[in-house]
């Protein structure tokens, strides 16, 4: 997990989840005869043009997160501010911070909020990620090919996807999109994506190989949902990738990030404020635990008369 807050940021997990500027791309038919929905792809750039439109407004919250990979999971929680995330973890694998642990997030917080130098190279990192997004997902269009499913909700489309054989990947993050298969789930009212589920088709050689591979089988799922009449905001990514790089590195990307509890963060917080804002979740969710671990020890000592 980076020092930034995201969600694991791997080319197929925040790459895929957010939008940039939409691209032509041939027209494509909707279904069958008769079809008076728009063409597969129209939608599709659509969606990725409202994503766009979100990623650029002023809009920050304070939410839930739960990460997990095979070998740790952290339940912590996460401010968004205009100098960049702060976070607290709350749990580590299932239990509780003990005093000497919350106290070594105490003193890295306050570290954190009062470095200029570190706040600085975090918001670099976090912008370099949403740079990276954008660019990526300006593929989209051109590297895939649309077409219209069965649904039995009206509220939404799901759209199936597969590379496009007209598509000439320009960099190595987009030989790996243009590998992928899967499908897309559309809210057609607002249009915004929902769901989106990939599968990586085949391997990709990076250098012929010598520099490296992504096997073939890899997968995800990005989750996206609205927090108000405005806003969506992503509340699940899970990515599993396997590969090597530089022929010494393994990559092995799996994880799963779920988040939760929304919670609008006015405009203008400083570090500062996003500290205590996290300190109060702290309290809060304490204060709710404490009851229950009264009844337990409660129970706990009429179960030891």
């Amino acid at each position: 997990m980076t020092a930034s807050g995201k969600l694991g940021p791997v080319l197929l997990g925040t790459g895929l989840l957010m939008a940039a500027t939409a691209l032509p791309l041939g027209a494509q038919t909707a279904s069958g005869n008769g079809d008076t929905r728009q063409p597969a792809i129209q939608l599709v750039r659509d969606v990725v043009y409202n994503e766009a439109q979100d990623r650029e407004r002023d809009s920050h919250w304070e939410y839930r997160s739960d990460f997990a990979t095979p070998e740790k999971r952290v339940l912590r929680e996460q401010v968004e501010t205009n100098e960049g995330p702060v976070f607290r973890m709350m749990e580590l694998n299932g239990v509780p911070l003990n005093d000497a642990q919350q106290a070594q997030e105490e003193r890295r917080i306050e570290g954190y909020i009062h470095d200029p130098a570190q706040v600085a190279r975090i918001a670099r990192a976090h912008e370099d990620d949403e740079n990276r997004v954008a660019a990526t997902l300006r593929l989209l269009p051109q590297a895939l090919l649309f077409d219209y499913l069965p649904s039995s909700n009206e509220e939404v489309a799901v759209l199936a996807f597969r590379p496009n054989p007209a598509f000439n990947p320009p960099t190595y993050e987009a030989r790996l999109i243009h590998t992928l298969t899967g499908t897309v789930t559309v809210n057609v009212r607002q249009k915004r994506m929902v769901d989106m589920r990939g599968t990586v088709a085949e391997r990709v050689d990076f250098g012929y190989g010598i520099l490296g591979h992504v096997e073939k089988g890899g997968n995800f799922e990005i989750h996206r949902r609205p927090v108000n009449a405005a806003h969506w905001k992503t509340d699940l990514v899970d990515v599993h990738l396997q590969g090597k790089v530089l022929l010494l590195k393994t990559v092995s990307k799996d994880e799963r990030e779920a988040r939760s509890d929304f919670r609008p963060v006015p405009g203008g917080t400083t570090l500062a404020e996003a500290k205590d804002m996290l300190d109060r979740a702290t309290g809060d969710t304490q204060a709710r635990l404490m009851p229950a671990d009264g009844q337990r020890a409660t129970a706990e000592g009429r179960g030891n008369r």
